[in-house]
């Protein structure tokens, strides 16, 4: 009775066990994109990158804005003789000998004009802050695609895993049938092991795959920003993706429009630009003007009283002008001339390179929509060929070579068919990134 109390209470608490632990829910592949957009470590460099271009931008506002100062000194001075400012009984005598004085100060001065200076180099800042944002938008789509990547891979292993398992139940039921065979004298000992030895060759096939399949798990965990002993379970439906195209000038003007690298590129020639005026700004005058407030006070005080000190107000206008910007501006303006013509260049090669892109990933996309049809015809082919010669073996008209040779045509098949179904989805996001809109 105690013995069965044991064996009741062990079942329950495996029961128990069992129910504390629920299967990992589901995560289908938009979830694990917006995961890794918000936890992905390039992500959060590319952004604080984007705040460091931001910072820049400010830095170059905020020296556009008046400049203030202010003073306060204190002094102890001997003289070594009487000094009268002043005539009559209006004059500020300072005995000879020793006093103290404080002198301080305010003065908030502003240039006015300064040959396009300020303005180019603020206005070239914001466009390479803006510029910065497109490289983070571009890194965000490039995140996309790895993930999806990573995603499909898994689904492929998977699946794979599936078919493997599904051929081994079907080679136990082949061992046992060769087993009767054998016994019946239709055929031999030798027949009977080459099913076993191929029944454990796709044992070894499915283990390798599993820690495969293992190994991607950990890394998509540490991808999408996940603790890396997360069990997480993956959908593994695959859906055919669109089988009808745009013309492919329909995906060249798209890309050229809409991929982010262009427009960063074009803001960056801009900038080039601005810093061209910002080095010419040297060739013209340069105005300012200022104004201040200071006093002298001859006491210790720091806020003398009434009439013990001497005070002024001013208020000036400069005009400076760099007679050297007539001869030796000649290296900068190359040197900024040359920025201008590397960035157009850049934009050019981009452009290029891009549209190499989109035509590469639109003929891929069509290759794997036809590979598909051909693969799946030949699953059919598969199939029917096994079936034949499964029959021929029961009743002992071929050999077991030749239904372990239907049966790897099959397994190859039926593996093809997970394949192109990926490919032909991985496809078509390489053809998605290319023309800029993944991230839609």
């Amino acid at each position: 009775m105690k013995k069965y109390l044991i064996g009741v209470g062990v079942w329950l608490a495996g029961l128990s066990l069992a129910v504390a632990q629920p299967a990992p829910t589901v995560m289908p592949l938009d979830k694990a994109v917006q995961l890794a957009l918000q936890n992905n470590k390039a992500i959060k460099l590319a952004d604080a990158r984007t705040q460091a271009a931001e910072a820049r931008s400010q830095e170059a506002k905020d020296r556009s804005l008046p400049q203030a100062n202010a003073s306060l000194a204190y002094s102890r001075y001997s003289l070594t003789g009487p000094f009268s400012l002043g005539a009559g009984g209006e004059a500020l005598t300072i005995p000879a000998g020793a006093f103290n004085a404080t002198i301080g100060g305010v003065t908030i001065s502003k240039e006015v004009f300064g040959g396009f200076a300020e303005k180019s180099a603020e206005k070239s800042a914001e466009l390479l802050a803006k510029a910065s944002h497109l490289d983070a938008q571009r890194n965000r789509s490039e995140l996309v695609y790895t993930v999806t990547d990573a995603y499909y891979n898994i689904v492929k292993l998977a699946r794979s895993i599936g078919v493997i398992e599904q051929n081994i139940r079907q080679f136990e039921e082949r061992e046992r049938d060769a087993n009767n065979l054998q016994k019946e004298g239709i055929v031999t000992a030798n027949e009977v092991l080459k099913i076993q030895l191929q029944k454990n060759n796709l044992n070894l096939s499915r283990l390798q795959v599993e820690k495969a399949r293992q190994t991607a798990l950990y890394n998509f965990n540490l991808l999408v920003g996940l603790p890396d002993d997360q069990t997480i379970s993956i959908d593994t439906t695959l859906v055919n993706p669109v089988s009808s195209l745009e013309p492919l000038n329909s995906f060249l003007t798209r890309a050229v429009q809409a991929r982010p690298e262009v427009q960063a590129n074009t803001l960056r020639v801009q900038s080039a630009e601005e810093m061209m005026r910002n080095t010419k700004s040297a060739k013209y005058p340069h105005l300012g003007v200022s104004t201040g407030y200071n006093y002298i006070n001859p006491t210790a005080n720091v806020f003398p009283t009434s009439g013990a000190f001497v005070s002024a107000w001013n208020v000036g206008a400069g005009l400076t002008y760099n007679i050297g910007s007539l001869y030796n501006l000649k290296g900068r303006l190359h040197t900024a001339q040359n920025n201008i013509d590397q960035a157009n260049l850049q934009s050019q090669q981009q452009t290029d390179q891009i549209r190499s892109e989109v035509v590469t990933a639109y003929n891929n996309y069509q290759l794997a929509l036809e590979q598909q049809n051909v693969i799946r015809t030949a699953v059919g082919q598969a199939v029917e060929n096994y079936r034949l010669t499964e029959s021929r073996f029961r009743n002992g008209l071929v050999g077991s070579t030749d239904l372990l040779e239907a049966n790897s045509f099959l397994v190859q098949a039926q593996l093809n068919v997970i394949n192109a179904t990926v490919d032909a989805q991985l496809a078509y996001q390489r053809l998605l990134k290319a023309t800029g809109n993944n991230l839609n």
